[in-house]
């Protein structure tokens, strides 16, 4: 048998398991929202009064922190996206686990609302952004027939953290006073360290987006010196015994090799970052779809008991409100999610349709008088779709992009969705007014 007689397979990209260890990666990914969201979501319910009593500090300066938070979370999307592409979801995410549980942490040393500014919202905020990119990013990886209905398991982790977070939390610190705030904030630090168990089952592709890059700068490299070093050596060359030292001299191309001066963290950063996204029209409404949705997506969740309050809704009933948020949402992102892979459903019309559903519940919340009952009526809607706009949106991202764009256009969208959380909830504090 000659070599002609062989056949020669192409091999591609990595293949996508669509189960397996996939299911692994789902359930990490379901407790780091469980862990981040659940204190996120939870936070305005457990902290606010507390807070305002110990530091005497009207309700905007407080609500800031429950501002500044999920804002850095998502704004910082863009430095978790380069570090991903560099390192790998596993590195990033239980780096990002470190950084938020030590945030938390500080917050115990020092009683002063700047101080919670930097240590709760900036340095645990930038911890949360790198534990959420890999989170979504490593079930899209894993997953392609059973995307949606992964990713919507994946997400449910953060009604199910909402639900259980917000009524434990809320025991321990409002309703039995177990714990002050402050000693709470160091029990969250513990339970954020929970996240490095979860990114240590985020095992790599073959050939994840990371690789695939590392890969390619380092064909690009090789392909540089092969040409270097052609150009150095000419083809044929005669060799005589006239030649000596310096024809040989005289003979070699003069090479100019550039010194590549050493770029910036922040350079690198927005270098990475694909730009280029946005001279897409779709991508770009998406993008600012997402920016109108974030200026309020927050401001339930941390204004949801304070409503209740003003509306005179009984202390003990306050806490099924924000419960029946978190409780709906698990339902929503799970059934909206599995709806997304049936083939008869467009996913962008879905997507339009939670997001018009949980504005029309959130136009209706303070229409809702002293009965907990309309409360917890107008809690559920938001919730259910409200968590399905979550569980699609990767999804429909996905469908706009490619998988391929998936981790650079997430970090691009996470920014835009940042910077309308950092505006929202500071400016929705009644305070201001």
């Amino acid at each position: 048998m000659t070599n002609n007689d062989k056949k020669i397979v192409p091999v591609g990209g990595s293949v996508v398991p669509d189960g397996g260890w996939g299911w692994l990666i789902v359930f990490s990914s379901f407790m780091i929202h469980f862990v981040m969201d659940g204190i996120t979501y939870s936070m305005g319910q457990v902290f606010l009064e507390p807070m305002r009593k110990e530091l005497s500090l009207d309700r905007a300066s407080v609500s800031t922190i429950f501002g500044i938070l999920p804002a850095v979370t998502l704004g910082a999307g863009p430095i978790a996206t380069v570090l991903t592409n560099m390192y790998g979801c596993r590195a990033v995410a239980i780096a990002g686990t470190c950084i938020a549980s030590f945030g938390f942490f500080l917050s115990r040393l020092w009683i002063n609302i700047w101080f919670y500014y930097i240590t709760i919202g900036v340095v645990g905020g930038i911890g949360f952004a790198l534990m959420y990119l890999p989170a979504i990013v490593s079930v899209g990886l894993y997953f392609e027939q059973k995307r949606a209905f992964a990713m919507g398991i994946a997400v449910c982790g953060s009604g199910v953290g909402t639900f259980v977070l917000s009524y434990i939390m809320d025991n321990i610190v409002n309703i039995f006073s177990w714990l002050d705030y402050k000693n709470a904030l160091v029990v969250e630090a513990g339970i954020i360290l929970f996240g490095i168990l979860c990114g240590s089952l985020m095992v790599p592709l073959p050939q994840e987006p990371s690789e695939q890059r590392r890969l390619e700068r380092k064909r690009r490299a090789e392909a540089k010196q092969k040409q270097i070093d052609q150009s150095l050596i000419p083809e044929n060359a005669p060799l005589t015994s006239n030649n000596n030292a310096s024809d040989g001299e005289s003979m070699l191309p003069v090479v100019t090799i550039d010194k590549t001066p050493t770029k910036s963290f922040f350079h690198q950063i927005i270098e990475q970052i694909d730009l280029n996204l946005l001279k897409d029209a779709a991508f770009t409404l998406f993008a600012i779809s997402n920016f109108l949705t974030s200026l309020g997506f927050n401001v339930v969740y941390n204004f949801a008991d304070d409503l209740a309050n003003d509306s005179k809704v009984i202390k003990d009933q306050r806490t099924y409100i924000v419960m029946s948020i978190g409780l709906s949402n698990i339902f929503g992102r799970f059934i909206i999610g599995y709806s997304g892979d049936r083939k008869c459903v467009n996913r962008l019309l879905l997507f339009i349709l939670t997001l018009i559903i949980s504005g029309v519940a959130t136009m209706v919340a303070p229409l809702c008088g002293s009965s907990v009952i309309p409360h917890i009526g107008y809690a559920s809607f938001f919730g259910f779709f409200s968590g399905g706009y979550v569980a699609l949106t990767s999804i429909v991202l996905v469908d706009i992009v490619g998988i391929d764009k998936l981790s650079d256009a997430f970090g691009v969208l996470l920014l835009f969705i940042g910077i309308a959380t950092a505006i929202g909830t500071p400016v929705v504090g009644k305070d201001l007014f």
